[in-house]
């Protein structure tokens, strides 16, 4: 016993002094052109809390064991390990493999160099201070054939993303968006479609959390997510741990918004009151036949009805119903670990306001990774927390939308408030209750969104390059949306008030298992195979509750228990996918790459004998750079590979029940229990398949310059389309629609794209790297239902042979010298086709052009010199139109333009007056009418400085004494110039179909901010 003790206190005595036997290390790391090497991480071996960064000399003074080692490490070069000495120099040198762009599928990640497929990287750390609470809007301008158009301009709004054009008339046309592996649940969780804005889910997560973004756009890797990537994937990578101390960031930054353009202009009271003066003389010379001295005296006598100076003053609606927005964002993260166990934890605070009253939004994010490694077993969890509070105006034609009100329906003759202080009821065009304050104090739209996304994931090395994955992720979302129209309102006053409100609750259960294999076999094969298998469970359940007829009260009462008249609803919708899913990439040498894909998914929206459907991928690349016979031009064509993909992926319907006749209760028949058939069923339903062909070439000069081009055409065929159906066989469904989902037709997307980019300068005190993005896409109709040539839809038509978004209109010709009256090209398939008429009864309408641009992309600059970092990003778009839908404002002098208010490109200077003028505007004349004509087809041709930021880090020898590592001041700004035509007077990224409206405009964001690291 003794003697145990003895050796127990000599062990013990020879650990303390290993302990105690530290040296004080001072050293310098260079690159290998002995240029020191700011910010490499130096790390003792085996330990978690000494390390240390190199400062600005690349020097470092630590203390560590005698016979310790130090890991040195900086992203781009190669990681050294070295023993522990009292003075010593580091040497790092480039490690290319590292530089090489690193691709996540979701299924794998990848070397550029040695992917088959088309992709692009947007690396977080480029676009981090842009000022948006979307994250969709930091793609813009920096992946090819990607066309983000926003849908409304007010915070947390949903939006539209397109890659390589749409290729779905009604089954969706966004991609499928994927977080670390996990599909997550996208699009427009709000609750009431009042506000065309919606809510984004994508607007719950936090950008900063964020460390890179993927954007898959062929078949290659797409096809392995099966029916749900036909439109794309945009993978998303979040920031994880790292080994080394726990490390802070803390960020934050302020701001403010307004329009991004003069969004629909309009004349001021006085240019009002002129025009309406011609109109009226026009009105009373050229349609009653007047004297000049007649038609003087009646717009003298009727002018003041329309065009009256009020008792204070024009009114400038625009400075009563907008605002300037406020941004604020506040941020911290942490990070560290050891070699074992690491760690990511970040939460967030953001508000914005919106450019109009009742428009914003308050979020809250957290975020925590954790990863942790125990032998052959590594687990991984995820936990991401949103609560955003949404506030939004109503859009479009509604009497509370501040947008239609400055733009058609408010004139400067109407004034806000009455002398004695109340609220003014002069308001021809929309009712004495239409005072647009009036609608924002007593009306509003709220969103409470509650969102938890869960994932827990473990990966068993089973034996060498043998891998078991075994995955599952919880996906929650709750909408708690709320409207409010007070009896003071014009919305609420006929029913005293309504109040409504709509609990959604909304999940996605996801699982994965995945046994993977990696091997190199003799040095030159090199194999990758997985295999898959998923399920995926989805619930939609919601409760609706509607109260009406409440007392008028100063402060109402709004709850439903307090109402007069109470409806409520509730509904639940659910589906399930099982995927069988398996992939195998093969690379020769590291010049000759294959890959081929299949997955097998079975869906419950489908009839089981077309339930399941089958999607796969077969790709391949030659890296001629590879070859022996080009090591000659090594020194001049760096990289060289040649790439092409086909595969087959789908879209399942966007309804879960469609396949199935069904009938539901609820119905009352004579104060009694009733039930209705709500569906005919279509059993023969089937996968909406895409078939998309790629081919790619990538070339790098002088280890500086990079093209990357591609072509593509991607076909889509039996589209799943709403076929209207007679409502007399009794199948109305909820929504008093009759119809039914069928397959029919097809439709074609093909274009090219190309990226460039350039590392200009690279040295040690200056850097400077572009890139320049460009797109083309041509989208037709190749097929539509049976022998149906073309389908009529307002404004817009869907011919076979044309562009799915085509405008359909009289094609207009100017102004009539004579009458002063529009004229319209005959196109009526005569040889007198292009002579023209005032008459548009005897014109045809034809197709006058088309939504989609021709060519579209971005530019974008990163600058950096000692301590100061700038940058740019530029996007354009040439080549395609909106279409005005607002005919009430198109008149040239009815009713709107006399109650409510005139759009400014109604110049009178510009408008016919007499006889023989050659004018540039029609006659403006009281009770004039509009005509649907490409007069109103405006070009979108723009060019946007998309985000700018300039920043200013402080030498780390300025901060070391207090205690930081980072110290950065920044200025930061979102669509701030616009260049477009002036025929534009509406915002050039609209809505993909083209047909504009009243909406809230694209916001202008400049921020200050700082950012601290310790």
């Amino acid at each position: 016993m003794k003697q145990k003790i003895i050796m127990l206190m000599a062990f013990l005595l020879i650990g303390a002094g290993s302990l105690m036997a530290q040296t004080q290390v001072q050293g310098t790391v260079v690159d290998e052109h002995g240029e020191p090497v700011i910010g490499a991480s130096i790390l003792v071996k085996g330990t978690t809390n000494v390390g240390t960064i190199t400062d600005v000399d690349g020097k470092f003074t630590l203390s560590a064991p005698s016979d310790g080692k130090l890991i040195i490490s900086y992203v781009g070069m190669e990681t050294l390990e070295v023993a522990v000495s009292p003075k010593i120099r580091i040497i790092l040198t480039t490690d290319s493999e590292m530089l090489d762009e690193v691709i996540v599928t979701g299924y794998g990640t990848f070397k550029k160099s040695s992917f088959t497929g088309s992709a692009a990287i947007v690396n977080a750390e480029k676009v981090k201070d842009v000022p948006v609470t979307n994250i969709s809007d930091k793609l813009a301008g920096n992946v090819a054939g990607v066309q983000i158009n926003s849908i409304s301009g007010q915070p947390g709004a949903t939006e539209s993303i397109r890659i390589r054009g749409m290729g779905s008339i009604n089954a969706g046309n966004n991609p499928l968006y994927v977080i670390d592996g996990v599909p997550m649940l996208s699009g427009d969780v709000s609750g009431f479609s009042y506000s065309n804005a919606g809510t984004s889910i994508l607007s719950t997560l936090n950008s900063n959390d964020i460390e890179s973004i993927t954007v898959i756009k062929d078949a290659a890797a797409a096809s392995l997510y099966g029916s749900r990537a036909a439109n794309g994937v945009v993978v998303i990578t979040t920031k994880k741990g790292k080994a080394g101390k726990t490390r802070f960031n803390v960020k934050s930054n302020w701001g403010f918004s307004d329009m991004a353009i003069n969004y629909r202009p309009v004349l001021d009271g006085a240019s009002r009151r002129e025009l309406l003066y011609l109109g009226l003389q026009n009105y009373s010379l050229y349609t009653r036949g007047s004297t000049p001295e007649k038609a003087k005296e009646y717009a003298d006598k009727e002018i003041d009805k329309y065009a009256k100076e009020p008792w204070s003053g024009w009114t400038n609606w625009r400075d009563l119903l907008f605002r300037t927005g406020k941004y604020q964002n506040y941020d911290i993260s942490a990070q560290g670990g050891s070699d074992k166990t690491k760690y990511y934890s970040s939460l967030s605070y953001t508000k914005q306001d919106g450019i109009t009253y009742n428009s914003d939004l308050d979020r809250i994010t957290g975020n925590l990774n954790v990863s942790h490694q125990a032998g052959r077993i590594s687990l991984d969890a995820s936990s991401l927390f949103s609560y955003t509070d949404q506030n939004s105006i109503n859009e479009g034609t509604s009497f509370a939308s501040p947008i239609m009100a400055v733009s058609m329906s408010v004139s400067p003759s109407s004034y806000p408030y009455n002398e004695d202080g109340s609220l003014a009821t002069y308001f021809p065009a929309m009712g004495s209750f239409a005072n647009p304050i009036r609608a924002y104090r007593h009306t509003w739209n709220k969103n409470k969104l509650t969102r938890s996304f869960n994932t827990l994931s473990g990966t068993l090395d089973v034996m060498d390059g043998l891998k078991l994955k075994e995955l599952v992720s919880y996906d929650f979302t709750q909408n708690a949306s709320s409207t409010w129209w007070d009896p003071n309102s014009n919305d609420g006053r006929t029913a005293k008030g309504v109040y409504q409100k709509y609990m959604l609750n909304t999940s996605k259960l996801n699982t994965q298992t995945q046994l993977t294999y990696d091997k190199v076999f003799a040095g030159k094969h090199y194999l990758n195979a997985l295999l898959g298998y998923e399920t995926e469970a989805y619930k939609n359940e919601y409760t609706y509750v509607n109260g009406s007829n409440y007392p008028l009260l100063t402060n109402p009462k709004f709850e439903v228990e307090n109402s007069a008249v109470k409806r409520a609803s509730s509904h639940i919708d659910e589906y399930r996918l099982i995927s069988y899913l398996g992939k195998v990439d093969y690379n020769y040498n590291h010049k000759y790459y294959a890959s081929a894909s299949f997955r097998r998914d079975g869906s419950s929206r489908l009839a089981p004998e077309n339930r399941w459907g089958n999607f796969w991928s077969v790709s391949g690349s030659w890296r001629i750079t590879g070859e022996s016979f080009m090591e000659p031009l090594q020194h001049i064509l760096s990289e060289a590979k040649l790439r092409a993909s086909y595969g087959v992926n789908g879209t399942q319907p966007w309804r879960y029940y469609d396949y199935m006749a069904l009938y539901e209760f609820g119905s009352n028949y004579d104060n009694q229990v009733g039930m209705a058939e709500t569906t005919l069923g279509n059993e023969n339903l089937k996968w909406e398949k895409n078939n998309a062909l790629n081919i790619g070439m990538d070339l790098t000069l002088f280890n500086r310059f990079s093209m990357t081009l591609e072509w593509y055409s991607r076909k889509t065929e039996d589209l799943l389309l709403d076929r209207p159906i007679s409502g007399s066989i009794g199948i109305i469904d909820r929504y008093g629609e009759a119809k039914e989902l069928v397959n029919v037709g097809a439709m074609r997307n093909s274009g090219f794209e190309l990226e460039l980019k350039s590392n200009t300068i690279q040295k040690r005190d200056f850097s400077w790297t572009t890139t320049l993005t460009l797109a083309h896409n041509k989208n037709k109709i190749l097929k539509l239902n049976q022998d149906q040539g073309e389908i009529k839809d307002g404004q817009a038509i869907h011919r076979v042979g044309e562009p799915y978004h085509s405008f359909y209109a009289y094609e207009y010709a100017g102004v009539d010298p004579a009458t002063g009256k529009e004229l319209f090209y005959l196109n009526d398939g005569t040889a007198n086709a292009r002579e023209t008429t005032t008459n548009p009864a005897k014109a045809q309408k034809i197709i006058i052009g088309n939504a989609d641009p021709k060519v579209q992309g971005g530019l974008t600059n990163a600058l950096s010199w000692k301590f100061i970092d700038f940058s740019f990003t530029f996007t354009y778009s040439l080549g395609g139109h909106v279409y005005d839908n607002a005919r009430w404002i198109q008149s040239n002098g009815g009713t709107y333009h006399y109650y409510g208010n005139i759009p400014s490109h109604y110049k009178i200077e510009d408008t016919w007056k007499k006889p023989g003028d050659n004018a540039k505007l029609p006659m403006f004349a009281y009770g004039g009418t509009n005509e649907r004509s490409s007069r109103w087809m405006l070009p979108t041709d723009h060019l946007r400085l998309k985000n700018l930021t300039l920043g200013i880090s402080i030498p780390q020898n300025m901060i070391k004494k207090a205690g930081l590592e980072k110290a950065r001041v920044y200025m930061s700004g979102n669509n701030l110039l616009t260049f477009k035509s002036e025929k534009l007077y509406v915002d050039p990224e609209n809505i993909s179909h083209g047909l504009v409206l009243f909406r809230t405009p694209t916001m202008r964001t400049i921020t200050f901010g700082v950012e601290l690291g310790f």
